[in-house]
């Protein structure tokens, strides 16, 4: 979970990954890019016979170069008079205005459908990658690197898919400004291609200093998230220890550090800015001169390279800017890739056991045994070295049984019944119901037969019902009221104003602990399961509550195992077994 910095297989990797998106409307892309360029070039060069004609001392055209090509063209057409002339001339500089402006909506859309679409495919393989990845590989990120990942570094590289757009358009019509400088003067035409390429020189080697502001920002950005979640997390004790000072003034402190680095981006930024700027005047100055004094051009043709250094100034300082700002937030790709790396090293997709077999494991387990034999679980800490969490040398749990799993904080016990889950996989030994052992082939079929109820009561903002039903379920209303009442909660949705469609904001946030432990046990017991798993589901509940529903799911278990992690004297007096974890240990006691 390093930082580490930006390599060209990172730039190689974008770049692929933006040519990958972008293939199937490529050609239209670079086609609709062009033609903007393109009439932004014609535009300016189409200055030059009105020019020289406004200039031309006696009134009539002049009869040489492209100015003499058009008035002949014209006078032809029947256009003999300045005025005629300028009139069409300028009907047609109208018409090129106005195709263009189209042009330029059709582009903008694009790029921006493009820039959008891209950042949005990106989120959405991260979060698949997220979602994939297995339970031991997502418990070694903490909560706010993750959020980071998901909301900074995404955001950021939308900035970056921004400003490289952006960048293409504005090269774009950089190179169309110079070749109408090339109509006027190859000289000087050559002479702002090598100042420009000077300028972009000089820009990419400032970048180096806005990278690593960027990666400064990074920290900093990791940091806010960290001390956001610790905010949340932390606001009911900081209200009881009148301690909102110290909190707000530890979360300013995080948004000042991330102020004080974008401050200093935009002075850096400004900086380059203004030095590009007092170069490009001096380069326009110069230009004109030479072109008026050693080249002999005329007022027309110095007024349209006047034009042609307006047009391409500003473009210029927009594209070297732009490369200081995709250096700033190229290092959240960094990190967003250095993550998409480590899920993909640490995890490897688990392949889906056919349909058919899945029914008939559901049906061979029907009356079968949980066996534990010499299994471990194991992970991989910090320092690289692998630690043993939980090990059980020989447990075998009848069907129909209510299983107590208790210990001392930190022992094991959640690792334990993540295990029996599927959310590990056994690094030695078996787990094992009937004829299917857990394993990296069987773990999906595995957890078809399991329901879990983790510690942290998960409600999410929807309806009751869909709570209740979620991810997949598709219970008619019997179905959920019995197994609300199994819960103890169909007196508690009876009570909300909509009942079943009663919405739930703010994850249940008006509900009690103990309210919503009973909703989540209730979407538990409406999954159909031959394992029922329950991480401390009853802990917010009072007593005579508690007692009443660990009684009903022992009298109504039927085949069904049900594993409850309790530190409640309830559980253990109700329990048919007990499984002891004491410093990693699981040990099958006898109940009495």
């Amino acid at each position: 979970m390093t930082e580490r910095r930006a390599t060209r297989s990172d730039v190689r990797a974008l770049t692929t990954a933006i040519y990958d998106y972008m293939r199937p409307q490529l050609g239209y892309s670079v086609f609709i890019i062009t033609l903007a360029a393109l009439l932004e070039g014609v535009g300016i060069v189409l200055l030059l016979p009105l020019a020289e004609t406004v200039f031309a001392a006696d009134g009539s055209m002049p009869q040489s170069g492209m100015t003499g090509r058009i008035a002949g063209w014209l006078a032809a057409a029947g256009f003999t008079t300045v005025m005629q002339q300028l009139a069409v001339m300028g009907l047609a500089f109208v018409l090129l205005v106005a195709l263009r402006s189209w042009v330029l909506l059709r582009r903008d859309v694009l790029m921006s459908e493009l820039n959008l679409g891209f950042v949005d495919e990106e989120r959405r393989k991260f979060f698949v990658m997220l979602a994939h990845a297995e339970w031991p590989v997502i418990k070694r990120y903490r909560k706010a690197h993750l959020l980071d990942t998901m909301t900074n570094n995404i955001a950021r590289l939308a900035q970056v898919m921004q400003f490289l757009t952006r960048g293409v358009v504005t090269l774009a019509l950089a190179l169309a400004t110079m070749g109408a400088a090339f109509v006027i003067s190859i000289t000087l035409g050559f002479a702002l291609v090598g100042m420009s390429a000077a300028g972009l020189v000089f820009a990419i080697a400032w970048s180096r200093r806005s990278h690593a502001s960027g990666e400064r920002l990074n920290r900093a950005h990791r940091g806010m998230m960290s001390e956001t979640t610790r905010f949340l997390d932390g606001l009911k004790a900081a209200k009881a220890a009148r301690a909102e000072d110290t909190l707000a003034a530890s979360y300013s402190a995080r948004v000042q550090a991330i102020r004080r680095v974008q401050t200093a981006f935009i002075e850096q930024q400004g900086r380059l800015r203004n030095g590009i700027q007092l170069l490009a005047s001096v380069a326009a100055l110069a230009v004109l001169l030479v072109g008026y004094g050693l080249l002999g051009l005329g007022g027309g043709e110095l007024l349209v390279m006047a034009a042609v250094i307006l047009r391409l100034a500003p473009n210029m300082v927009q594209t070297f800017s732009g490369v200081q700002s995709v250096a700033f937030s190229f290092p959240a790709y960094t990190a967003l890739r250095a993550m998409e790396a480590e899920l993909a090293a640490a995890h490897g997709a688990l392949p889906a056991a056919p349909a058919d077999s899945v029914v008939d494991l559901v049906l061979d387990l029907a009356a079968e045994a949980l066996e534990l034999r010499q299994c471990s679980v194991r992970v991989i800490d910090e320092q690289g070295e692998e630690v043993t969490l939980v090990q059980a040398d020989a447990i075998t749990i009848p069907p129909g049984s209510l299983v107590h799993v208790g210990g001392p904080s930190g022992a094991g016990k959640s690792t334990l019944v993540e295990l029996v889950a599927g959310l590990h996989l056994p690094a030695t030994g078996t787990v094992r119901c009937g004829g299917l052992a857990l394993g990296a082939q069987t773990c999906r079929a595995w957890q078809s037969q399991v329901s879990f109820a983790p510690q942290e009561p998960f409600i999410f903002d929807g309806t009751v019902r869909e709570n209740l039903c979620w991810p997949n379920l598709s219970p008619d209303e019997a179905t959920i009221w019995q197994a609300l009442e199994d819960a103890s909660a169909a007196s508690l949705v009876r009570g909300l104003p909509a009942g079943l469609d009663e919405p739930l904001l703010d994850g249940g946030a008006r509900l009690s602990g103990g309210e919503r432990q009973r909703l989540c046990l209730a979407r538990a017991l409406l999954r159909p399961a031959k394992l029922l798993v329950l991480d401390e589901a009853t802990s917010a509940m009072d007593p005579l509550l508690e007692r009443e529903i660990v009684t009903r799911l022992r009298d109504q278990a039927g085949g069904r195992i049900v594993l409850l992690v309790s530190h409640s004297r309830n559980a253990l007096d109700l329990a048919d077994l007990r499984i002891d974890v004491a410093e990693g240990e699981a040990r099958l006691l006898d109940p009495a």
